[in-house]
Formats: C-alpha cells, sequence, structure tokens
C-alpha cells in the first residue's frame, strides 16, 4: 500500500469506470470520462488516495479525506474499490487497514 501518484490514476479509472457503471455500491454520475472522474477519487490535501499494487499493477485503491466542507470537516469519510481481477485476494482488507 502506499500514496497514490498523479500517474496511478490511468490503472485506477478502468476498474473504477467499471464498478461506477455497474450501479451496485457507488452514486457516482454514470458515463464520466476520466478526466471528469478524476477529481472525485484522487482526493486532494488534507484527504489523500493510496493504491495497492502488485509490482506496477494496481490492484485497488482507497481514499480518505474531510465528508463536507465547514463544519463537517471533523468527520471523515472513506471509500474504497478494489479491481474486480484482483477479488478475494485480501486486497480490500489490506486497503482498510490504511
Amino acid at each position: 500500500i502506499r500514496e497514490a501518484t498523479p500517474g496511478d490514476w490511468r490503472l485506477i479509472y478502468p476498474f473504477w469506470s467499471a464498478i461506477v457503471e455497474a450501479g451496485e455500491t457507488y452514486a457516482y454520475p454514470e458515463g464520466l470520462t476520466a478526466d471528469q472522474a478524476e477529481p472525485l477519487w484522487m482526493e486532494p490535501s488534507p484527504g489523500h488516495t493510496v493504491v495497492a499494487v502488485d509490482g506496477a499493477e494496481v490492484l485497488g485503491s482507497a481514499k480518505m479525506g474531510p465528508n463536507r466542507p465547514g463544519r463537517g470537516a471533523h468527520i471523515a469519510t472513506a471509500s474504497f474499490m478494489v479491481n474486480p481481477a484482483h477479488a478475494g485476494r485480501g486486497v480490500g482488507r489490506a486497503l482498510g487497514g490504511t
């Protein structure tokens, strides 16, 4: 598990998009391009985004940050996505421990 870099987005977006389009877990708008979706997942400071990797392959990603601006900024939120090709390998549990 490591901090995500801007270059990781191109590896995250394919499974992010597939998970969002399935409509089973996330309520992001449908049909977002990579450029439209990137700021929704790649959390700016004070939040952060991490990736679980195996070599150069991104197995999953998680983002953490303030739930809402202003009075809700003291409450955190986190989201996790595992590349379906790597489901069942404990990637989600590893991301949850970050």
